[in-house]
């Protein structure tokens, strides 16, 4: 009995380990293939290639970066900026970070209302009283 459960327990374990395994190669595989699409890509454009008159032209100048307005801070401006130069590479201007405006409406909050308000405690649902033995015969009663 025992070792059944131990074997089913070992069982089930290693069945997890090796979908986790599967699913972490998959994705290491495509980004592998990403990533080498991306290298393959820069060489061609640093030792010739179809696009490598493309990659030479000299890169126009980039505008100043206006004075934020949108309400955003400065250091929420610089970490928005480098995420994409990591993302993209090369030299980019942020231009304009703005989230758009929404206002919420009054469902999700009585929907919330409406659910918090349905927990109420059901009668007769506690635990039971520990069993009592009344001439020779067993009963159980329930708290509540």
């Amino acid at each position: 009995m025992f070792a059944d459960a131990i074997g089913l327990i070992l069982t089930g374990f290693s069945v997890v380990m090796v979908a986790l395994a599967s699913l972490w190669a998959a994705c290491a595989a495509i980004g592998y293939c990403f990533t080498n699409a991306a290298i393959k890509a820069k060489a061609a454009a640093v030792f010739g290639g179809a696009d490598a008159a493309a990659a030479a032209a000299p890169a126009p100048a980039a505008p100043a970066a206006p004075a934020p307005t949108s309400g955003v801070p400065p250091h929420h401006l610089v970490a928005i900026a480098a995420a994409v130069a990591s993302t993209l590479g090369g030299s980019y201007v942020v231009t304009n970070v703005a989230a758009p405006a929404h206002e919420v409406s009054a469902w999700p909050t009585e929907g919330r209302n409406s659910i918090y308000s349905s927990h109420v405690t059901r009668h007769g649902w506690g635990a039971p009283i520990p069993t009592t033995v009344v001439a020779g015969r067993a009963t159980t009663t329930k708290r509540g």
